[in-house]
């Protein structure tokens, strides 16, 4: 079925066909009907590789995260796809493995062949991105950056949540389990964590459930009562290497994580964390990358410096905290 027939049974000239399917926004109501109505009927796909060899929108984006099975990461990637469906979008995935190089690389590789690219805690540099991207817009989710628009935690806020909820408890003496040192969001709560008194900064490790068993020793040397760990998954390690060595959670260490994920609610103890919306921050990276596509110029179809075209935005969101089962009173 090819786009000839689909003009042939709406009675309009193929050129109108395709602006219905690209822009609908620039097609009269009556037209679009009959359009659609045909496309329905014969069953039309798009080619989106025919699109891309006439240099028109493929309706492909790209979205980059450091690692896959982290939960975090899966939950803002289906947000994102839900979104990007409901534009007749398709998604494309790569897993960058927490490395500058392999990042740039896939923004290389995958930038001539979609419309723009969404990179999840990016590590690579700025300008090392946006050259990679040819000219597509690029969204950064928690990374701010001057040139790239951006969807970001409140960092500040993600550390006092966790640090005033463990104050109001009683403790007075706190680890804080560090992120990798290339994530802007690890770098950020370490700012606003040394500016806490009674707050014990843990070297950074994999943010992990393998890399926060691994900080227990760290965390028992400091003789804190109190545990902030940079994600949910580092608390959760850290919690299972506590229940291994006999260390009661929260009796005797209460444990905070970040990010919310599902997964948190399943343990036991179940686990306290300064949750984000993980459907929010996925639509509104979608939502942010979508309208930097739509606002690019019409016409010859050469995609240009869209890049230029995107929004200088910044869309912060509110962590809250969710209490459970693995913080109480201090003894």
């Amino acid at each position: 079925m090819t786009l000839a027939d689909v003009a042939a049974a709406a009675g309009v000239h193929a050129s109108t066909v395709s602006r219905a399917l690209s822009r609908p926004d620039l097609v009269n109501a009556r037209t679009l009907a009959r359009v659609t109505d045909a496309v329905e009927r014969l069953g039309y796909v798009p080619n989106r590789a025919a699109r891309q060899l006439a240099g028109g929108p493929t309706q492909t984006l790209a979205m980059l995260v450091p690692d896959i099975t982290n939960p975090f990461f899966s939950g803002v990637v289906q947000a994102a796809q839900r979104r990007a469906h409901a534009d007749g979008r398709l998604v494309l995935l790569a897993d960058t493995a927490q490395d500058a190089a392999t990042e740039i690389e896939a923004v290389r590789s995958l930038a001539p062949n979609v419309d723009g690219l969404v990179l999840c805690a990016p590590v690579a540099p700025t300008a090392a991105v946006v050259q990679a991207a040819v000219g597509r817009p690029v969204v950064f989710v928690n990374r701010r950056a001057r040139a790239v628009a951006s969807v970001v935690i409140d960092p500040e806020a993600t550390v006092a949540r966790a640090l005033d909820h463990l104050g109001a408890l009683g403790h007075e003496r706190i680890a804080a389990l560090l992120g990798p040192p290339g994530y802007w969001s690890s770098k950020q709560r370490e700012r606003a964590l040394r500016r806490h008194a009674g707050v014990v900064l843990v070297a950074p490790t994999e943010p992990t459930f393998d890399g926060g068993r691994q900080t227990l020793r760290a965390v028992v040397a400091a003789q804190v009562t109190a545990v902030v760990a940079f994600n949910d998954l580092m608390a959760l390690g850290l919690i299972a290497a506590a229940n291994e060595a006999g260390l009661d959670v929260p009796g005797e260490l209460s444990v905070v994580g970040a990010d919310g994920v599902t997964l948190g609610a399943m343990t036991r103890p179940p686990l306290t964390t300064v949750a984000v919306d993980l459907e929010q921050l996925g639509d509104a990276a979608m939502t942010l990358l979508v309208a930097g596509i739509d606002g690019a110029p019409a016409g010859s179809g050469d995609r240009g410096d869209r890049t230029d075209r995107l929004p200088r935005v910044e869309r912060t969101i509110a962590p809250q905290l969710v209490v459970r089962g693995s913080t109480a009173a201090a003894r």
